[in-house]
């Protein structure tokens, strides 16, 4: 069957319909290449990331997809022009898909970080550091919006590994490392969110 013909309902009339994302990490930028924490960092895709996006999307050309919905930080937005230009999809961009904001560490090595801060930095309480909690209901309230306004669509959604992870910790009930850059992950809404499958790339 193939991915553009109509979904036929797959749940009893007044359930919610099934809405299909596409979870995709942006591409490599130079701090990803560093191991350096981007947070709300307004970094740029590097020429790897910009070549492994654009290999994405002529991957995903015969999916079916219908819209492109990116963080408005550069390296997602970026990404997500690629990927709408190359499908021919219309390109949105909402605030709520950021990546966690890391307040003072924006910048520093995972090696730095590790030095100064031993015991672990997911429960510092640290001027500009979105707790995980915060982070967590953050990725739950915006991808209930985008099932709200895009029910029953197959829609990419453009992100960072921080907030996808925790997606899958707040709505998947998952702790699994974060998406390698370029990579893709298809999740599912029909009254509840299903993991139907991880991307094939390997990214930076």
């Amino acid at each position: 069957m193939s991915t553009n013909e109509p979904q036929k309902p797959s749940v009893p009339t007044g359930s919610p319909p099934t809405t299909r994302f596409c979870l995709v990490r942006h591409g490599t930028t130079d701090w990803n290449r560093e191991n350096r924490i981007q947070g709300v960092t307004d970094t740029p895709l590097n020429e790897q990331g910009q070549r492994e996006i654009s290999q994405l999307a002529v991957a995903m050309k015969d999916e079916g997809w219908e819209v492109v919905v990116t963080s408005d930080l550069q390296r997602a937005a970026e990404s997500g022009e690629i990927i709408g230009q190359t499908l021919k999809i219309p390109v949105f961009s909402h605030k709520g898909l950021r990546e966690r904001s890391f307040g003072p560490l924006e910048g520093l090595t995972f090696t730095e970080i590790k030095t100064k801060y031993p015991e672990g930095s997911d429960h510092l309480a640290l001027p500009g550091l979105e707790s995980r909690r915060a982070i967590e209901n953050r990725a739950m309230a915006t991808m209930a919006m985008l099932t709200a306004v895009f029910a029953g669509r197959r829609v990419i959604v453009v992100s960072h590994g921080g907030f996808i992870r925790a997606f899958f910790r707040a709505g998947l009930g998952l702790e699994r490392k974060a998406p390698a850059n370029a990579e893709r992950v298809v999740v599912v809404w029909n009254g509840t969110w299903q993991l139907t499958e991880g991307g094939s790339r390997n990214g930076g």
